[in-house]
């Protein structure tokens, strides 16, 4: 067998033809995030650019990896909006985060608590629904932070497998061992329904 990364082996459909084949880009944010990681960022200390893109690879874990055609021109628009200014430094442009930016910053938490505490009660009245539906029926429930995280790594993984066939089998011995545990676990479950019934 090839150690190349082989399409029967894929967990993700189309990966290889996204923008971001090499694990960059913003797909690691939502909408407006990489803005928000930015002012959060500046809120601890002053920053260039290059500083920026190394703490959010790192915060990451390394599987963003951001470009300067990503990180600038958000850095450009939060200085029109006045989140952001930026003074010559040693030769570099060094961003601080303004007043405004420090409120817009205060504002998107309190949105994003509120929004949470939302999501909570939505899970406790799940959760209440569950006991009572009839056995066997299941509600189709998103994904939880952890499981965008798992998702993730695992496309993150995968693009790197498909470039490098030392990660291609590196990723395939993990996959093996998941998939033998995780069919163990279910087994085990399955076998404790029937024994019950």
């Amino acid at each position: 067998m090839s150690k190349e990364w082989q399409q029967e082996e894929r967990l993700f459909l189309h990966l290889g033809n996204e923008r971001d084949t090499n694990g960059s880009g913003k797909r690691y944010f939502s909408r407006g995030g990489v803005k928000y990681a930015l002012l959060e960022l500046l809120q601890q200390e002053n920053m260039h650019g290059y500083q920026m893109m190394k703490a959010l690879e790192e915060q990451s874990g390394g599987t963003y990896k951001p470009s300067a055609g990503s990180i600038y021109p958000t850095l450009q628009m939060l200085r029109d909006q006045g989140f952001v200014t930026a003074s010559k430094i040693d030769g570099k442009k060094v961003f601080e985060i303004t007043d405004d930016g420090r409120a817009y910053l205060l504002e998107e938490r309190d949105n994003e608590e509120n929004h949470a505490s939302g999501e909570e009660r939505q899970e406790q009245g799940f959760a209440e629904e569950e006991e009572a539906r009839p056995e066997g029926v299941r509600r189709n429930r998103r994904l939880t932070p952890k499981g965008k995280e798992l998702l993730h790594l695992l496309k993150a993984a995968e693009r790197a497998a498909l470039t490098d066939p030392d990660k291609a089998q590196a990723l395939r011995t993990i996959l093996h061992g998941l998939l033998v545990s995780l069919r163990h676990i279910t087994e085990g479950t399955e076998q404790g329904r029937e024994a019950s019934q």
